[in-house]
């Protein structure tokens, strides 16, 4: 007799987060009091996007913060850059909303600074039922009403990671390397918008620690 041990390559990972809905109400609130039009800084092949912004830094100390730190403890610092002479603080550079409607798509890209996340507040969409459309149902890659991470195994071939998106995902976030590449393929069957929010997480070297 002998003994087979299979043995993993590290890797690092995202977190995935139910917001409560003290936090939902205070997004909602934010995508109220929106901004300027931040379509041009952005990938997205979608109709509006508007810049907001979080209150008294309300949303980075409540959930943000948190966040950091556990992501730092359960994957190492792995993901942050080293090429700095000083440890900074982080602050969260830029945060906005997307209304996407159907038929739009955000395509493959990656975001800047050293964290990203996404927040799905609305999703009028399914990927069950997306699947059962004529021109979808006898694919072998179904991907309407899908959000993706994409990135490469130990062989150098590319994987992807699917959340095959449903209003069950509303209120969900994720909170990932902003290097890490994603998009979003576009949903067919509903006439509503689709609305989530994003945002980077930079470090802020006026704010050394």
């Amino acid at each position: 007799m002998f003994k087979i041990i299979p043995k993993y390559f590290p890797n690092i990972g995202w977190l995935e987060i139910k917001l409560s809905s003290e936090i939902l109400n205070f997004l909602k609130e934010c995508i109220n009091n929106k901004k300027e039009n931040f379509n041009k800084r952005l990938a997205g092949n979608i109709e509006k996007s508007y810049l907001i912004k979080d209150k008294n830094n309300w949303f980075f100390k409540k959930v943000l913060a948190p966040c950091i730190e556990k992501y730092i403890k359960e994957f190492s610092e792995s993901c942050i850059p080293q090429i700095l002479t000083k440890n900074c603080k982080y602050v969260l550079t830029k945060m906005w909303v997307n209304y996407q409607k159907k038929a739009q798509f955000n395509p493959l890209h990656k975001h800047e600074g050293v964290f990203s996340f996404v927040v799905w507040i609305n999703l009028p969409s399914s990927f069950k039922e997306e699947s059962k459309l004529k021109f979808i149902k006898y694919s072998n890659s179904p991907a309407a009403s899908t959000f993706q991470f994409h990135y490469t195994d130990s062989l150098g071939k590319l994987q992807t990671f699917t959340y095959k998106l449903d209003s069950t995902y509303e209120g969900t976030m994720l909170f990932f390397p902003a290097s890490l590449n994603h998009q979003v393929y576009p949903f067919y069957l509903s006439n509503k918008n689709r609305i989530s929010i994003s945002g980077n997480i930079c470090f802020d070297p006026g704010n050394p620690i």
